[in-house]
């Protein structure tokens, strides 16, 4: 069986992998999403790739631009 090392950028992508197919399911059995919902799970994607300190820089940076633009 395939080891993924805890904290890796594989360990941050299969998280998202298995939350992307939890929202394709939810989608199939829903019309839309609320807004509440889709901020908890931007929320929770994000804290999951902040446990690797490549992905954590990266989306300071992005943070940072989105609100110097708003």
């Amino acid at each position: 069986m395939y080891q993924i090392e805890r904290g890796s950028i594989e360990e941050v992508l299969l998280h998202l992998q298995n939350i992307g197919l939890q929202l394709n399911e939810f989608e199939k059995t829903s019309d839309s999403i609320p807004v509440k919902n889709y901020k908890e799970l931007l929320e929770f994607s994000i804290s999951i790739a902040r446990r690797t300190n490549d992905v954590s820089d990266t989306i300071d940076e992005i943070i940072q631009d989105i609100e110097s633009k708003l």
